[in-house]
């Protein structure tokens, strides 16, 4: 017998016929009702040891969705507790033991009927038991661990029943059981559960994934009181968004896919990511949470900060326009209101300006801030906008004008620092570039390796010792678990690792051998591609199976394979000419991600920049994560970056190096221009719209220069004499050394060019080669008062010509004095 599911219009009659008979005794008599012993209290959110509970689920006591018209729900409703009980074993027919069940529900039914309500859905909201999915059995039945279970068997009966629908977060934290979800679907719908368990997609999933999906799909059922082929996409999506604190984000995709296939969500798009991006799911914020996440208080400063974010987010996209609220609203005002938190204007004090610099010198670390224009500059732009925009609206802009901040020298010493960190850059490419080969040699070297482990591994029977390469393994058994929760993961001990072989990293103590041969390959294919394309980083990720054309030239006939690089940075698409390396990698690629298929499946990227989902595309660095094929994150490509690099031991000046995506970039771009590959052709190549950039990414050795230096040498050479280039004689170095001995005069030293002659005839106070001495002063004013003695002499004869040289002679000597004193005070100052 199976009750309502198998004979709707007779279960129906029988049903309506019991409701009839309830409401005559009603109207015969008030019934006698039990005191309430009162609501059941909350779960508490605080454990003994003050840690918070996770939460499941939002939605604990919170009321059902209205029922469907033709809900088998309805009727049960307004039963009395006999009735109620006869219902609902009568519908559950074989799938519960009905002998042990019937005194449960009937004690759950009596209890209920303690409390306020014309239903027993209001009658359970009413009880706060919805609210206390751990504590409500104690509250029925008292501590009795054995008669709690049998109260959870009479709920899953009620569940199943129709006659409650628990809310999401309930029906996650009362350990309805296992069996629950099966029993579910096989009596309230069992036609279409039997052709949903007959799907391609359902058959290949993994059990624990395929009970996941039942789970899932049941617990819909419960709440909104729908057969399974009733279920809309919009419950499904209300579910999976309800129940995504639990940690169970990857739970509801291959229910999803499930009801795609199986006709009900026919007209949804075909996986869940894409039905969020379809629903407008997105994790961008307004302009007005992005600058109150700050703690940015009620003012008019706050206003004119969401009015200013929301006229300019129009040409740009949601990375910069966070970015800019980060540096406007935290690193600019709300610093601002810590010096002064009576500032209700733009119009800055001088000494908050100066404070508010200091700060910003200053991270929250207490380091200091690596890069700072960026914020000045945005600051700026913020007051210079303003200012601008109050000649057109004046009411609306006018009264926020004030002078800013930041001087507009800024920008000169904004150009130091750009041109410092051009010159960081070059000198970080220059110094990984002999480094490249040893990564590129470790990703083939560790992609071998995993393969050879992974097959050795599935070779091997649980408990089997084997070897690779000198490293002696031992394949892990199974531990006994339900059969849904067998790993799928191959496991391994490390019995003795070999002298000379690769790192080999543990989890919990033994080696995860499928995600070894995993990062094995994807190290190496990621490296591979970065090295042969420069591509960034999401554009990497971007690349699909349509990603991949081909040119036939028109001159030779020659195939050229192409890879089509979608609009990322520079809304620009463009084509790169593939190596055969490139294209052997590419091939590889796609064979694992069709892994054994006809076709690459399809996958959602999430951009982690604009915060939303994409559309679904063949992706080719995506893998089989769960239940769906997921698009490689930039953390895991971060991740094997810097695994690889520490596997292959790459160190500079004793440091440990690590590469990033974008290291790839730059090294392509200068390996490109020092073959001879002309700048703007790698332009295109890199998608950069300005050579400048192109040039910044370049770090060329100065090999013209080098070269022209060298063959200015050489050039030289070949025009001096020959004679130049025999040794000096015995008679030449006692000249030579003469000429030095003869640098030492009366006021200092001479430091006139080896092998010049005296321009000046030996007077030295004229000579700009003078070095003069200070402890030659007092010489010095004896000839200046000479000179001067000389000069007046001169003037009372009217000896013009001699006026004329003792003045000049008078200039140089006042201008040695200066010298000697200059140089007399420094070192005093050097002393001291």
């Amino acid at each position: 017998m199976t009750g309502q599911s198998t004979a709707p219009g007779g279960g129906r009659a029988i049903l309506e016929s019991r409701r009839r008979a309830n409401q005559t005794r009603r109207a015969a008599g008030s019934s006698t009702k039990l005191l309430s012993l009162g609501t059941v209290a909350p779960d508490p959110r605080v454990d003994a040891n003050g840690r918070i509970v996770k939460t499941r689920a939002y939605d604990l006591g919170s009321p059902p969705p209205l029922l469907p018209g033709d809900a088998a729900g309805h009727l049960v409703q307004g039963l009395d507790r006999d009735a109620t009980v006869d219902s609902v074993l009568d519908h559950l027919g074989d799938s519960f033991r009905i002998k042990p069940v019937r005194p449960a529900i009937r004690r759950v039914l009596e209890w209920l009927e303690q409390f306020p309500g014309d239903s027993w859905e209001e009658r359970w909201l009413s009880s706060g038991a919805d609210a206390a999915p751990r504590a409500w059995r104690g509250a029925v039945v008292g501590p009795d661990e054995a008669l709690q279970r049998k109260i959870g068997y009479a709920a899953n009966a009620l569940m199943a029943g129709r006659v409650l629908r628990p809310s999401y977060g309930w029906q996650l934290e009362s350990r309805a059981g296992a069996h629950l979800p099966a029993k579910m679907l096989s009596v309230n719908d069992p036609e279409t559960a039997g052709r949903l368990r007959a799907l391609p997609t359902y058959r290949d999933a993994l059990l624990r994934h395929q009970f996941d999906a039942e789970g899932c799909l049941s617990r819909v059922m419960i709440r909104t009181g729908r057969r399974l082929e009733q279920l809309q996409g919009e419950q499904l999506l209300h579910y999976a968004d309800v129940v995504k604190t639990s940690g169970r984000h990857r739970r509801e995709h291959l229910a999803w896919e499930l009801m795609v296939a199986l006709g009900p969500f026919s007209s949804e798009p075909a996986t869940l990511r894409a039905a969020w991006s379809a629903k407008g799911n997105t994790r961008q914020h307004s302009a007005a949470t992005l600058v109150d996440r700050y703690g940015i208080p009620p003012s008019g400063v706050r206003d004119v900060l969401v009015d200013y974010l929301n006229e300019i987010k129009a040409g740009m996209d949601y990375g910069s326009l966070q970015g800019l609220a980060y540096r406007l609203a935290r690193l600019f005002w709300w610093e601002v209101l810590q010096i002064n938190p009576d500032q209700q204007d733009l119009r800055l004090a001088p000494a908050t300006v100066a404070t508010w610099r200091e700060r910003l010198a200053i991270t929250t670390d207490g380091l200091p801030r690596r890069e700072i224009h960026s914020i000045l500059f945005a600051v700026r732009g913020f007051y210079r906008d303003l200012a601008e925009w109050s000649h057109d609206e004046p009411v609306r802009w006018g009264t926020w004008v004030a002078p800013c901040p930041v001087a507009r020298r800024e920008s000169k010493l904004a150009s130091k620092v750009r041109r410092q960190q051009k010159s960081r850059t070059q000198g970080r490419t220059r110094m990984l570039m002999p480094l490249l080969p040893a990564l590129v040699a470790e990703a083939a070297r560790r992609k071998d390796w995993s393969e050879r482990l992974h097959a050795a591994t599935l070779a091997a029977e649980p408990g089997e010792v084997f070897t690779v390469d000198g490293a002696t393994f031992r394949r892990t058994a199974p531990r006994a678990r339900p059969l849904r929760d067998v790993a799928s993961e191959l496991r391994a001990e490390l019995v003795s690792p070999a002298p000379d072989g690769p790192a080999i990293r543990l989890q919990y103590g033994v080696v995860n051998v499928t995600q070894a041969e995993s990062d094995g390959f994807w190290a190496w294919a990621i490296v591979e591609t970065l090295r042969h394309t420069g591509v960034r980083i999401e554009e990497l990720l971007e690349l699909t199976q349509l990603s991949l054309r081909h040119y036939t030239s028109q001159t030779t006939g020659t195939l050229v394979p192409l890879l089509h690089i979608v609009p990322s940075k520079t809304d620009a698409e463009r084509l790169i000419p593939m190596s055969p390396e490139l294209v052997t990698v590419l091939l590889a690629v796609q064979r694992r991600a069709k892994a054994g298929g006809a076709q690459v499946p399809l996958s959602v990227r999430y951009d982690p920049h604009e915060r939303i989902h994409g559309e679904p595309f063949p992706h080719l660095f995506a893998r089989r994560i769960g239940t769906r094929q997921e698009v490689i994150s930039y953390a895991v490509v971060r991740r094997l970056l810097g695994e690889l690099a520490a596997d292959a031991g790459l160190s500079d000046a004793g440091q440990p190096i690590r590469f990033t995506p974008h290291d790839f970039r730059r090294l392509f771009t200068t390996e490109m221009v020092s073959s001879g590959l002309p700048l703007h052709i790698a332009a295109t190549l890199l998608g950069h719209l300005n050579l400048d950039t192109t040039r910044g990414y370049t770090a060329v050795f100065p090999e013209e220069v080098i070269a022209a230096h060298r063959h200015f040498i050489e050039r030289r050479r070949e025009l001096r004499p020959f004679g130049e280039l025999r040794s000096a004689s015995g008679e030449e170095w006692d000249e030579f050394e003469q000429h030095f001995l003869l640098r030492k005069v009366a006021l200092g030293g001479c430091h006139r060019p080896y092998g010049t002659p005296c321009v000046h005839e030996h007077a030295c106070s004229r000579c700009r080669f003078l070095r003069v001495d200070p402890a030659q002063l007092p010489r010095i004013e004896e000839m200046t008062c000479n000179a001067e003695a000389r000069l007046s002499e001169a003037q009372d004869r009217a000896w013009l010509g001699e006026v004329a040289a003792l003045e000049e002679s008078l200039k140089h000597l006042r201008q040695r004095r200066a010298e000697a004193e200059n140089q007399l005070t420094a070192a005093i100052h050097q002393i001291s």
